[in-house]
């Protein structure tokens, strides 16, 4: 008996590290392969993703890679590096099954594949032609478009998870890779002060024309249009912080209030009763402030971030940062705004709404001449349940 305890306690401690590994969300180590220093940071979100800082001879590279097999350490097994000019590549192998990608500096800047794409560098024209040994695939987009109403979409374009939900004054269009439909909400135009947002697959818009306040929250749902119905009015004059974790936080500015709505559990809540602290959210991160601070200006919240990486504006240019290293990922002109949305960034510039991910690149989505004069709140993005 006593031998049996034993081996089953002998047979636990060795598990525990194996169970340990098992459910570990994350792991950052630094290791070489040739002449290139690595550092490696693996995190478990819906997927296996990696993100690398690979640096050689004073040039950094930054990438990532998404290892379908499971978590591994030091996934990198070799690098070769193409050079044609002032353009050099480096195409990493990935694990024992040969799985490679792609990263390029340009004039001593990283950029994105899509960027050397849509500029129709000569030089990637040429590096190009030595990749096809790799089985590489390159960012594209389609301009096969189709009218609907008043509107040209690239359902091509769009992403088999993705909703595109565009305001229409008196309704809603509904969009994605295999339809578009309309659905009719309100009986009247409703031009301005658009409070609108998305929570996965649900569309939320406040009604907020009655100089009474808002009381009605129209929501949109597995092709169903609904009325969520405020026990007690909030101000006319309140607005959309943001969407986290599925929970929409609105704030009425006149009675100094923010609540929080569970559209999914249709739960509505007055938050932060009495505190001297207010939660906001800034660059994916949650920080406190006082309540004077929190009404003394509207507090959107700023989600730029994806994974490891933050992304920012700088002139005409959209980049991506990790630590101190960036990468310049696409060129626009008037860019009007642009926001996160799940692995998309999503960017309206005239007309024309875009979305731009590492793998398809820049595409165009929507065109709509309305947007020239009114996009405020007009477009919102959602994902499939």
């Amino acid at each position: 008996m006593k031998k049996k305890i034993v081996s089953i306690i002998v047979i636990i401690v060795f598990l525990i590290p194996i169970i340990q590994y098992i459910l570990k969300e994350e792991h950052y180590v630094k290791y070489k392969v040739k002449e290139y220093s690595i550092e490696e940071h693996f995190y478990q979100d819906i997927k296996n993703y990696y993100n690398f800082i690979i640096d050689n001879k004073g040039k950094t590279y930054i990438m990532s890679y998404l290892n379908k097999k499971g978590k591994q350490k030091r996934v990198i097994k070799d690098i070769k590096t193409i050079k044609q000019n002032n353009l050099q590549c480096i195409i990493p192998t990935f694990t024992k099954k040969k799985d490679y990608s792609i990263a390029c500096i340009l004039d001593n800047e990283q950029v994105s594949i899509d960027y050397l794409i849509k500029t129709n560098n000569k030089d990637f024209q040429t590096i190009k032609k030595q990749l096809k040994k790799y089985n590489l695939s390159f960012p594209s987009s389609s301009e096969k478009k189709n009218n609907y109403k008043s509107l040209t979409i690239y359902n091509s374009n769009i992403d088999n998870n993705s909703i595109y939900y565009l305001w229409n004054y008196k309704g809603l269009f509904i969009i994605n890779a295999k339809e578009n439909k309309y659905q009719k909400v309100l009986d009247y135009d409703l031009y301005d002060n658009i409070e609108s947002c998305s929570v996965k697959d649900y569309y939320i818009l406040l009604e907020n024309n009655s100089v009474s306040g808002i009381k009605n929250i129209y929501y949109y749902h597995n092709n169903k249009l609904s009325n969520y119905k405020l026990s007690k009015a909030i101000s006319k004059n309140s607005y959309i912080n943001g969407v986290i974790n599925n929970k929409v936080y609105i704030t009425d500015r006149d009675n100094k209030k923010e609540y929080s709505l569970d559209i999914q559990k249709k739960k509505w809540k007055e938050i932060d009763q009495g505190e001297t602290t207010y939660i906001i959210y800034s660059n994916n991160q949650k920080k406190e402030v006082s309540k004077s601070d929190f009404f003394m200006e509207d507090q959107i919240f700023k989600m730029n971030k994806i994974g490891d990486y933050y992304y920012f504006q700088e002139d005409n240019k959209i980049y991506k940062r990790i630590n101190n290293h960036k990468v310049l990922l696409l060129e626009l002109e008037d860019i009007k705004e642009w926001w996160i949305k799940g692995n998309n960034v999503i960017l309206l510039q005239g007309d024309t709404l875009y979305s731009y991910n590492e793998t398809k690149g820049l595409r165009k989505i929507i065109e709509n001449n309305e947007l020239k004069y009114n996009y405020q709140n007009i477009v919102q993005v959602g994902e499939k349940a």
